[in-house]
């Protein structure tokens, strides 16, 4: 009777500790998500100041393409935009997500549509899209990790280069129109050249939450923070 009840005991611990792995496992950060969550009518809103006056700003999904392992976005609007002055406009940029949500490449002008034709015309070989200098960021680990132009990341000073100064909790309760649950990790990146550098929070299953810029020479200060978002 006694080796029933050690028995017993035994197994009532297994299961426990079973049950608090599970646990943790299901309340831990969520590292599948994608950086920035890809579907058409997505729309993140920010606010915040551009050369110490206030500013509002807004990012939209036109349309995606998805093709094996690639999806390509058609987005309007980037933070950076802010910095045109007075009568700034939104440009049209595009997202190419590689390697099942790997790497995720901006790209301007024309190739906008020519990626997207690439995309829709069922090759199977697509070689040369982007390259390394058209890389946004990669996925999100931990503090210390860089990545961006293969040419540049051997630089001593640390310029021309993304770097991921610190990972830290993200709670998003205060941000208007997301129905969605964490925990979540927060990333702040940085890109610093000698003339500027851009500061950018990333939470995966979010996207970008604040995006911070500072001249060095010429004014041209901007801090927008998210405060409203669409996510399907």
């Amino acid at each position: 009777m006694k080796r029933q009840g050690l028995i017993k005991y035994i197994i009532k611990q297994l299961l426990l500790l079973a049950v608090i792995a599970i646990s943790s496992c299901n309340n831990g950060p969520k590292h599948d998500q994608a950086l920035i969550p890809l579907h058409k009518g997505n729309f993140w809103k920010y606010r915040g100041s551009c050369n110490g006056k206030p500013a509002t700003f807004r990012i939209t999904v036109h349309d995606v393409v998805k093709q094996g392992s690639m999806a390509f976005a058609v987005m309007n609007g980037f933070p950076s935009d802010v910095l045109g002055g007075q009568d700034w406009e939104a440009s049209d940029w595009g997202l190419l997500v590689a390697g099942n949500g790997q790497y995720y490449y901006k790209v301007n002008g024309a190739r906008i549509d020519s990626i997207k034709e690439s995309l829709s015309d069922g090759e199977s070989i697509r070689a040369s899209l982007v390259g390394d200098t058209d890389l946004l960021m990669e996925a999100l680990y931990d503090t210390g990790q860089i990545f961006g132009e293969a040419a540049q990341l051997t630089r001593a000073d640390g310029n021309y280069y993304w770097k991921v100064l610190e990972k830290s909790a993200y709670e998003p309760s205060s941000i208007r129109g997301l129905n969605i649950h964490g925990p979540f990790d927060r990333y702040t990146l940085n890109y610093k050249t000698i003339a500027d550098d851009i500061t950018m929070d990333v939470v995966p299953g979010i996207g970008i939450v604040r995006y911070r810029y500072n001249h060095n020479g010429t004014p041209g200060e901007l801090d927008l923070k998210l405060i409203e978002a669409g996510l399907k």
